[in-house]
């Protein structure tokens, strides 16, 4: 595998700075440390999906194009102001924390470590194979919980069930309908079976008949 030094280099220097930042961010308040081992953890996560151009959000099984902007912008504004209200949980906010600290924090660790997980099952699918992108929704399921266990926030569980499921659910179902209407096309191009054809091809004819306006009498 080439290794791309300049992408490498910078997320190098972008979990250092964050190690250093949390900590002395973090450092000066009760029931810091397990807040700070999830955020780091995160933001590894985050920089290895950078480094590999995973997109965050998504599975990738659809190309990107076909992905409907809204439900992404309001599901990314969602996990990004998430992070920023965890945060805010430890420094100003300790009358939102659950209780029971460290070990609602370390459960929080625990499924973002499944999430991850269930997310790389994802990346490792056939291109075919529409079943694993329930595992890759449900990752991310367990990513909206673990931001609120992880901080030990009440405020955050409730807005992960309230607005992050629903976003979640959100998008699932869009990408869903567009992999079923994509092995419509399959078919109807008297493809009789998916193993070993060419799925690059495929979208891009795909695409191309989805561009097509219909002619004006």
């Amino acid at each position: 595998m080439k290794i791309n030094w300049k992408r490498l280099a910078w997320v190098v220097f972008v979990i250092l700075y964050a190690g250093l930042f949390f900590f002395n961010c973090l450092k000066p308040f009760n029931n810091w440390f397990a807040p700070y081992v999830f955020t780091i953890i995160l933001v590894v996560w985050l920089a290895y999906e950078y480094y590999n151009k995973n997109l965050f959000f998504q599975s990738g099984l659809i190309p990107d194009s076909l992905y409907f902007w809204l439900s992404r912008a309001l599901f990314a504004l969602f996990f990004y102001s998430s992070f920023v209200i965890g945060i805010a949980t430890v420094i100003w906010w300790p009358k939102n924390q659950m209780g029971l600290y460290p070990f609602v924090n370390i459960l929080g660790i625990a499924v973002l470590v499944v999430s991850i997980y269930l997310r790389q099952i994802t990346f490792h699918k056939k291109p075919n194979d529409r079943e694993k992108v329930k595992y890759f929704y449900l990752s991310l399921c367990l990513l909206n919980i673990s931001i609120a266990l992880g901080y030990g926030s009440l405020f955050l569980l409730g807005y992960a069930v309230v607005i992050g499921l629903p976003l979640t659910y959100w998008n699932y179902w869009h990408e869903g309908k567009v992999l079923s209407d994509f092995a419509d096309y399959i078919k109807k191009q008297g493809v009789a079976s998916t193993k070993g054809i060419n799925y690059t091809k495929y979208w891009g004819k795909y695409l191309a008949s989805r561009e097509k306006k219909p002619k004006q009498k």
